[in-house]
């Protein structure tokens, strides 16, 4: 059983200097330190995140931000209203939320300050705020990810021992749609050697295909400090024939060799085109100043994210990255920059994003973005 340690937090939210590619967002938000659900492909336990002195103890002890949805109403109103995502580092709707009810209570506050949400997590909880959710989708907008990367039931007790089956995920997904908030998979990881053969791959987008709006391929799992010290001693247990793969396929590094990232994430791309699905969550829509500046700056980091899922490559297209991010900040018009012919005078933007650029304020549409979305 778990134990729970209420503690007082002195911030909350959490912004990112760029915006999320894949999520989205620009604040980070996790009213919990430690997650329940123990899964054991989870890379919240390497140092880089841990705040528990122990990493065995990341799911039997769950820090509680206790006054967070205080905290959030007085940053909320020194801030720009923009995507929340909930939660990075732990499951904003595991077993203590049925108790503390944080989730439900922030969602109260991001809602009433017209912030735009995107909530990942592993739990049909979720359903329960479905009127909050909705609310929030009507005023500006929201998306849930509920991550499924298997439905075998042999493995999924060795790696996600205590979320709730990915049927119940699934059936989630349904409702929220069906509620008017866009709602798809999180296919993250693609553990390698248990869930990377085609036939799991085909499975799970198939079936995720029928009820959500998009599903996201995050591609290989990470091994982390802490993170690989547990997969191991989950291996030598329950899977030792694989110990020696994992060591070649990784050897000291922390993520599989990029031509094996890229041929699983080739592999799910034919399976999303073949099932009608989208490997993306659209950009947010939602009303802001410069609105215009806003959707050319999505257009870039959605090429950007075509361009490092194609390559495999994290790093492929930072420059996408930095021009999408001093757009999103100018103080003048995209379009009247851009008649003046003074495009190439912002920061970051060369010749070729001037050109996408242009395309867009021009066609209303992107040629490059085409491309990069169907590279393969």
């Amino acid at each position: 059983m778990a134990k729970f340690i209420e503690i007082e937090a002195k911030s909350i939210l959490q912004k990112q200097k760029y915006r999320d590619g894949w999520f989205w967002n620009r604040y980070n938000l996790n009213p919990y330190r430690g997650c329940q659900f123990a899964c054991n492909y989870c890379d919240a336990i390497t140092e880089k995140y841990l705040v528990h002195r122990d990493y065995k103890d990341f799911s039997r002890i769950i820090y509680v931000k206790n006054n967070a949805p205080k905290v959030l109403e007085k940053e909320v109103k020194k801030l720009r209203p923009d995507v929340v995502a909930m939660s990075g580092v732990t499951d904003p709707y595991q077993p203590a939320e049925k108790k503390y009810e944080l989730t439900r209570k922030i969602l109260e506050i991001l809602a009433k300050h017209g912030f735009p949400v995107h909530i990942g997590t592993k739990s049909d909880l979720v359903l329960r705020d479905t009127d909050l959710l909705q609310e929030i989708a009507e005023k500006t907008w929201c998306t849930v990810s509920l991550t499924i990367v298997t439905f075998n039931q042999e493995l999924l007790p060795h790696l996600e021992p205590f979320a709730s089956s990915p049927e119940r995920r699934l059936e989630s997904i349904k409702k929220l749609n069906e509620a008017g908030i866009q709602a798809g998979v999180d296919f993250t990881p693609i553990v390698p050697y248990l869930l990377d053969s085609s036939d799991n791959i085909e499975e799970v987008i198939k079936r995720a295909s029928e009820h959500a709006k998009y599903i996201l391929i995050g591609a290989a799992m990470t091994l982390r400090s802490n993170q690989r010290t547990r997969f191991i001693e989950l291996l030598n247990k329950n899977f030792p024939e694989l110990v020696e793969k994992y060591e070649n396929l990784y050897g000291e590094q922390e993520s599989p060799p990029q031509a094996y990232i890229a041929r699983l994430n080739k592999c799910a791309f034919e399976f999303c085109k073949k099932c009608g699905i989208k490997n993306y969550i659209p950009p947010p829509t939602f009303e802001r100043p410069l609105k215009e500046n806003f959707e050319v700056a999505n257009l870039l980091l959605l090429i950007a994210f075509f361009k490092e899922f194609n390559s495999a490559n994290p790093y492929s297209a930072w420059a996408y990255h930095k021009a999408s991010q001093n757009i999103e900040n100018l103080t003048d018009s995209i379009r009247e920059i851009y008649e003046k012919g003074e495009l190439i005078k912002i920061q970051g933007v060369g010749t070729s994003i001037v050109k996408i650029i242009e395309d867009y304020l021009t066609n209303g549409s992107s040629e490059r973005l085409d491309k990069e979305m169907n590279a393969w």
